[in-house]
């Protein structure tokens, strides 16, 4: 653990700075009667308000097979929220709390858009002051008895640092 303190690089975020994130995940959904698994893409946009907080905008879409239906799935989902950022070192932890929906086409699913509240984690390497790739966890839900989640990797370009 030392060597890594010692080996990493001060990352310094700043306030103003600005984020875009592409991502490709691994991703399911449970909703009443239906259980799906598949892949989606998406894209974040985050802009730095101080050094640790971020306000943060996803949004992407995918394609799930469902065991109980006779076609595929397919989803898009948005959300807006924060992230809290540790942007010290050359690894850079970061968890996102937001609000958004996802809407489902698929066969029997009755209410396609469902609201959603998530919480996320990732870690990000940055391989430069503007690059950085990562990897990244989300769950999403409400009471409406729907889950969404995704476990993917992200590549990022970071500007206004200076």
């Amino acid at each position: 653990l030392v060597a890594v303190f010692h080996s990493s690089t001060p990352a310094h975020a700043d306030e103003g700075e600005s984020v875009l994130s592409l991502n490709t995940a691994a991703a399911g959904f449970s909703i009443p009667d239906h259980k799906a698994f598949g892949g989606v893409v998406g894209g974040d946009y985050e802009y730095g308000l101080t050094d640790l907080i971020w306000l943060r905008a996803s949004g992407g879409g995918g394609a799930f097979y469902d065991s109980t239906a006779e076609a595929p799935a397919y989803a898009g989902y948005g959300e807006v929220g924060i992230t809290y950022v540790l942007d010290v070192l050359r690894y850079v932890p970061h968890v996102d709390l937001g609000v958004g929906g996802i809407f489902i086409q698929g066969d029997d699913i009755e209410e396609p858009l469902k609201p959603l509240v998530s919480l996320g984690a990732g870690l990000d390497l940055l391989t430069s002051r503007s690059r950085s790739m990562g990897v990244f966890v989300r769950f999403e839900s409400f009471l409406s008895r729907s889950a969404f989640y995704q476990v993917g990797i992200r590549s990022s370009w970071r500007w206004g640092f200076f």
